[in-house]
């Protein structure tokens, strides 16, 4: 099965009328309230596979731990419980790690596919309530000291190795074998556990085989080991257990970050898990759903974290590097003022269409479209939006609103003539009535009103788009949008 043919199968094993079978009580939403600054934030869960991912400090690792004390322990099994207070201890350095009024409501799948199980737990006097409703689930979090280099620790297998008794080994099977062996690209003819002893203290070392040479995670690299326990971890779990992965890419090459997320939808579909990890790693979102990411950022006017589903990795990755990403999905347009009329109806309507893409000037309805066959036919994602002159359709192009050039179409417009009457004391009408050429409009009103003409044109565009409303761009958002 092809790694889209699996994105495809697993979003139908979450389909709500097969989510209970498939995956069990699994967690749909959360609805947190006073978390280490988070505050009305509502998160819904469309897939199995939930990637938090944002610039650090926007709340990743909250929702990821908020998320692991959504479960009673399962009845049966040594499966560790987590409660609020393992993440949010209270202590004279953190007094107020959370707010008095602290609430998170967690939603769960229901058998049938009915109406979804709330549970609220809040703090009542000084312990927090609401546990005992929560369903069973085994529940894993895998954070950086799932693997943990026992040279940094300090561990008696490694200061004082001479002394240490081997006891029992146990082989991995073969098949949770090759998926390690497929993720990190290694050839391993053997992997497996061995138990040491030294003093009556015992642990449990992974062991490995490559090249003829044989070697225990003493020996393993920070993602090589991190690979092993992961992977065995998912692999000899309850089936339908929900994990919890922080930055699961750390120590990983690009290429095995890929083959990771690949594993992590194969392990999804094939026993029923649910993840939740935080990552900033492009190579991973690239392959999941977009119903699987979930962009965290703090909104600059009170710092509160708002969730926005369903983003592109380009998009993703642009905010993530703090730049447009230049030329990695191009919007070819005929000339700057259809640009910013584009880029108005973008920050009103659809902000995040704007992140990580680069626009280009092409000249006129005909070299958008040349432009554009060229451009994919380079397999570069590109489209073009020609002057609602053009009518023509050709594949990968799309028309502006108005059937005309955009400059006659804004500045006809009552509210853009009303705008420059009232701020800037310009009659627009008046102005161009004696301007044959639409190109020298804004060049016209720039010396009337004393601004730059960029400037003109920005307040034009938006000026049109706010009086116009989003009906009348949604046909070029969505194009662009599934375009790119």
């Amino acid at each position: 099965m092809g790694h889209g043919d699996a994105l495809r199968a697993l979003a139908k094993r979450f389909s709500p009328a097969n989510r209970y079978a498939n995956f069990g009580p699994v967690l749909q939403s959360m609805e947190v309230q006073g978390f280490r600054g988070v505050s009305n934030l509502q998160l819904t869960i469309k897939s199995p596979i939930t990637a938090l991912c944002g610039l650090n400090g926007t709340g990743k690792s909250t929702l990821a731990q908020l998320a692991a004390c959504a479960y009673k322990r399962p009845s049966a099994g040594a499966v560790r419980r987590f409660y609020i207070t393992d993440y949010f201890p209270v202590s004279p350095a953190d007094p107020t790690p959370f707010t008095a009024d602290a609430t998170i409501v967690y939603t769960y799948a229901v058998l049938g596919g009915g109406d979804p199980q709330r549970v609220t737990v809040t703090r009542a006097n000084r312990e927090w309530s609401g546990y005992k409703r929560q369903p069973e689930r085994a529940c894993y979090y895998l954070g950086f000291t799932q693997f943990l280099p026992k040279v940094e620790r300090r561990d008696f297998s490694i200061y004082g190795g001479n002394l240490i008794e081997l006891g029992p080994a146990r082989d991995m099977t073969d098949e949770v074998s090759e998926k390690i062996a497929r993720i990190l690209s290694l050839p391993y003819q053997h992997l497996g556990f061995i138990k040491v002893t030294r003093a009556a203290r015992t642990v449990e070392l992974a062991t490995a085989t490559r090249y003829g040479r044989s070697y225990s995670e003493n020996h393993m690299g920070f993602g090589e080991g991190r690979v092993v326990y992961m992977v065995t971890a998912m692999e000899t779990a309850p089936a339908k257990s929900l994990f919890i992965l922080e930055e699961p890419e750390t120590s990983l090459h690009g290429e095995a970050q890929e083959r990771l997320a690949h594993y992590l939808v194969d392990v999804a579909c094939r026993r029923g898990h649910q993840i939740v990890l935080t990552t900033h790693s492009a190579a991973i979102l690239g392959q999941l759903a977009k119903e699987s990411i979930a962009y965290l950022r703090r909104k600059p006017a009170d710092g509160q974290v708002e969730v926005t589903p369903g983003l592109a990795t380009y998009q993703v990755d642009a905010y993530l590097r703090g730049e447009r990403a230049p030329g990695k999905r191009i919007i070819c347009v005929e000339d700057a003022f259809a640009q910013r009329l584009v880029t108005a109806a973008m920050r009103r309507w659809d902000r995040d269409l704007i992140a990580g893409v680069k626009f280009v000037h092409a000249g006129g309805h005909d070299q958008v479209r040349q432009s554009v066959k060229i451009l994919r036919d380079s397999d570069v994602k590109a489209v073009g939006l020609t002057d609602g002159d053009c009518r023509s359709r050709t594949r990968g192009v799309f028309s502006l609103p108005g059937g005309a050039a955009p400059e006659k179409v804004v500045f006809a417009d009552a509210a853009v003539i009303e705008y420059f009457a009232e701020e800037h004391h310009v009659d627009v009408k008046g102005v161009l009535a004696s301007v044959e050429d639409h190109h020298g409009y804004i060049h016209e009103i720039a010396w009337r009103t004393g601004l730059e003409e960029p400037v003109v044109a920005t307040f034009a565009c938006d000026a049109y788009v706010a009086a116009r409303g989003q009906a009348e761009f949604d046909g070029i958002l969505a194009f662009v949008r599934d375009e790119l």
